[in-house]
């Protein structure tokens, strides 16, 4: 134990160092690991997201459409609707305005690097280790796994969409854990592509290389079937239909895994004082048979959409409710005997005793809100099955060769998710009809689970609306143009300064509202 303490220390004091440098650490750790078991350890204290690093998603949700704030509600005394306001209208200066609000260090471009350069330190010490090739293997695998999952989610945050413009500023690639010889620019959106792809075939022929009992388990871990999945998504941003269909097949293969039928999870369930309560499905745990791999702090989730709903507002003594709700664009794009009606939104009831849609019932982890009363180190996020499917149906619509099939695998996700006695195979008339359904099926399975702000960005950038209520009688409504420059996040202002060689994304001027 004491040589654990001292290892992870040790790994520590480099890691604070580069925070503060962004990567840049001004000297190395003078331990260094003899095997595959110390940077096991490192890769799990350093390099996955941990439930002790917020940052990585948290207002990413308030940025997309099906999300929109909840009727208005006199807020508890201190707040500053600018915490919302930021993201949720996206506003050019939303890390600023996020901190002068009172969210405190909102960095999600330093909390990406964080962990990557977790990443790097493992491959930088991999060759010098003293261990089995399996053992080694298994270190690779995970380490270049999630690096590559990692810069695919901060060129999708900070650059423009690869089918967009792959030329444009992507974000830079800190490939190693040590000394530069000067600051790193931005590399183009199609070099981090290059990088991400290079990444993941080298973490999938480590894991192929591993007996097959050792290529997924549920530890919590990286794995193969979790790296085809990243690939198939990759492929898909990339508009490669025949890669991204390939990868998505290798998935719904898998003998680990299978969907879930919600007719199999009872409609209600008794709570921890043996009150019976609703019950929601839920992904992010082994327990479900779609789960490939959970990750991630539930308040990256959480913490800023449920805000005050189980509080009582001291000036008006009423209950509070969450700021925001699935959006009735949303709701609308399910029929009414849609099982995922039931068991992916929760009904709230507000102060007034109404009910209102509440987003995230995918991750209840125990009470009749879909909400943790407790939500320290549960798990927020999962890949999963569903995903495959989906990625699976989009590629074979739009290479168009095979309808019949992509129409088939959508069927056979579909069913899992209605009665027998309300269920039909839907048709298809044309490509067409079939591709937009495909979107919108997407839509209404991983709502809330992170794709859909970066389905949007690739399927053209539309124009939508958000709507924020200044007081029961007043809502300001702020418009997201199509092909809007906010469809890239700002980079924040502390890393422009901690870094010369970075270059800002074209920004449009403050976002302004009509009254309605």
């Amino acid at each position: 134990m004491k040589f654990r303490h001292s290892f992870l220390a040790a790994i520590a004091a480099l890691s604070m160092t580069a925070c503060g440098d962004f990567l840049e650490p001004d000297s190395e750790s003078e331990f260094v690991p003899e095997d595959a078991v110390s940077l096991n350890e490192l890769l799990l204290g350093e390099a996955y997201i941990r439930n002790d690093m917020k940052g990585f998603n948290i207002f990413l949700g308030l940025l997309e459409d099906d999300i929109e704030a909840a009727p208005y509600q006199t807020p508890n005394s201190g707040f500053d609707g600018n915490l919302y306001i930021a993201g949720y209208t996206w506003q050019p200066d939303m890390f600023e305005m996020m901190e002068e609000a009172g969210a405190g260090h909102i960095n999600l471009y330093e909390s990406y690097y964080e962990v990557i350069l977790g990443a790097n330190a493992v491959i930088d010490y991999l060759p010098d280790v003293n261990d089995t090739p399996d053992n080694k293997n298994r270190v690779k695998a995970q380490a270049y796994a999630l690096r590559g999952f990692y810069y695919l989610n901060l060129v999708n945050i900070f650059g423009q969409p690869y089918n967009s413009n792959p030329e444009s500023l992507g974000v830079p690639l800190k490939l190693n854990s040590g000394i530069e010889d000067g600051y790193l620019d931005r590399k183009s959106v199609k070099e981090v592509y290059a990088q991400i792809l290079s990444d993941l075939h080298t973490a999938e022929e480590a894991y192929l290389s591993l007996p097959e009992s050792e290529q997924w388990d549920d530890d919590y871990r990286t794995s193969l079937p979790m790296v085809q999945l990243i690939l198939s998504r990759t492929y898909l941003y990339m508009e490669n239909w025949s890669k991204a269909a390939e990868y998505a097949k290798k998935v719904m293969d898998n003998k680990n895994f299978r969907l879930v039928d919600l007719n199999e999870i009872p409609y209600y369930r008794n709570d921890d004082e043996g009150n019976e309560v609703r019950n929601y499905a839920v992904f992010p745990t082994y327990s479900s048979s779609e789960t490939i791999w959970p990750y991630g702090n539930i308040d990256d989730m959480f913490e800023w959409t449920y805000e005050g709903m189980n509080s009582i507002n001291a000036s008006t003594n009423q209950k509070m409710h969450a700021y925001f709700q699935a959006s009735e664009e949303l709701l609308n794009t399910y029929v009414d005997w849609d099982l995922r009606l039931l068991y992916y939104i929760v009904n709230i009831e507000t102060g007034s005793g109404n009910e209102m849609p509440m987003a995230f019932a995918k991750v209840n982890t125990g009470t009749q809100y879909g909400l943790p009363q407790n939500a320290t180190g549960v798990f927020g996020r999962c890949l999963r099955l569903s995903e495959a499917y989906l990625n699976y149906a989009e590629a074979l619509a739009m290479i168009g060769n095979d309808l019949d099939a992509a129409a088939e695998t959508l069927n056979d996700l579909r069913e899992k998710r209605f009665n027998p006695e309300d269920y039909e195979d839907e048709t298809f008339a044309t490509q067409e009809e079939l591709i937009e359904f495909i979107r919108d099926e997407r839509r209404r399975e991983l709502c809330f689970e992170g794709h859909r702000w970066f389905d949007l960005r690739r399927w053209g950038m539309p124009s939508f609306t958000h709507k924020w209520y200044n007081d029961e009688e007043t809502a300001n409504v702020y418009r997201l143009e199509e092909g809007d420059l906010m469809y890239a996040v700002p980079i924040p202002d502390e890393a422009l300064n901690m870094n010369p060689k970075l270059v800002q994304n074209e920004l449009p001027g403050k976002r302004t509202y009509i009254v309605e």
